[in-house]
């Protein structure tokens, strides 16, 4: 099998949470101690490994420590042996098919963008994330990687993201939306009004414009927005779901509901808005598999991105999206200059 490569101490719980969360994904039988790296300072790592009671999983020191204030561009100069950089090295070198990492986002993006380069056909990459909505999981993409794309990108954010929900879910034909402000032809920035025009014209199933209040519907299995607005709307859909949920607890609570039944409604709602549940979302469009989980993730979170990474392999998602770039640039070359 083909190894994952985690970062250890990515993250605000790493590494004590990474290595419960490697112990939890061996009990769940989502992997074996031969099928992982860890990475990071080795002796911090190994150390924590001890604590943790966690053994046979092989270690590649990485003593550069980043910190919070740390800018992509100055972990990759200043500290090249820092975690992530050497995680993604591990993936350019063959050495292993994917890289999970709860670190920096940004740091992620440019490691990952500049060592293992972008797939044939797609000019940027962008963070996709899986969401349970209402009939069915959907893909918003990019939630973070690129602030500011041009026309040309967000129609190849639909491509690979139609792609990939077609190779990880079946769906032979994913209906495919752009978040807009309205579902009008003619609203929205001139960004977003001309990538239509793009979408129109290529080999996925173009639902049209997706208002926010329609997203969370399923109607669409694949959501295209830029950058800026895609992680907005992610950390706001995500904070309203915990507000909701308390004020609900709290409520349920006033009027006297057992315990036992609030517990029951919490366990059939919790996996639908509980991040760690998917684990992570994957980096699209990079030449290997790259996995960047929540900042905030704890052992089930990294359990499940293990599991998500091989899934993601194991689906061949990037040869996918090879093949959708290479039908686009057959059917409209001179879109992809």
């Amino acid at each position: 099998m083909t190894k994952i490569v985690l970062d250890a101490v990515g993250g605000d719980h790493g590494p004590k949470e990474v290595i419960a969360g490697v112990k939890l994904a061996f009990q769940r039988g989502y992997a074996q101690p031969s099928d992982l790296i860890l990475v990071g300072p080795e002796a911090v790592v190994r150390e924590a490994a001890k604590q943790g009671g966690l053994e046979g999983v092989e270690i590649v020191d990485s003593p550069d420590v980043l910190e919070d204030t740390d800018t992509p561009t100055e972990a990759m100069r200043k500290k090249p042996r820092n975690s992530i950089a050497v995680g993604v090295g591990l993936v350019q070198q063959k050495k292993a098919g994917a890289f999970v990492s709860a670190g920096s986002t940004g740091t992620c993006v440019a490691a990952a963008t500049m060592g293992l380069g972008c797939l044939e056909g797609i000019r940027r990459p962008a963070i996709g994330a899986i969401i349970a909505g209402e009939k069915n999981p959907f893909l918003v993409l990019d939630v973070g990687a690129n602030p500011q794309p041009k026309p040309l990108h967000l129609a190849q954010y639909a491509l690979m993201g139609a792609a990939y929900y077609r190779g990880t879910f079946g769906v032979d034909q994913p209906k495919v939306g752009m978040l807009n402000i309205g579902s009008e032809e003619l609203k929205g920035t001139p960004l977003v009004k001309e990538a239509r025009q793009i979408l129109k014209q290529m080999p996925i199933a173009f639902h049209g414009n997706v208002e926010g209040v329609e997203v969370f519907s399923g109607d669409c299995h694949v959501v295209v927005s830029d950058g800026f607005t895609g992680n907005v709307m992610l950390k706001v859909s995500e904070g309203c779901a915990e507000y909701v949920l308390r004020t609900m607890v709290g409520a349920m609570k006033q009027v006297g509901v057992e315990k036992e039944k609030i517990q029951g409604v919490l366990a059939a709602i919790m996996p639908r808005i509980d991040y760690s549940e998917y684990g992570g979302a994957l980096l699209l469009g990079v030449d290997g598999v790259v996995t960047i989980c929540h900042g905030r993730s704890q052992a089930p979170a990294f359990c499940n991105a293990i599991r998500f990474a091989r899934k993601a392999l194991t689906a061949q998602v990037n040869q996918h999206i090879v093949e959708a770039a290479r039908a686009f640039a057959a059917q409209s070359p001179e879109a992809t200059h």
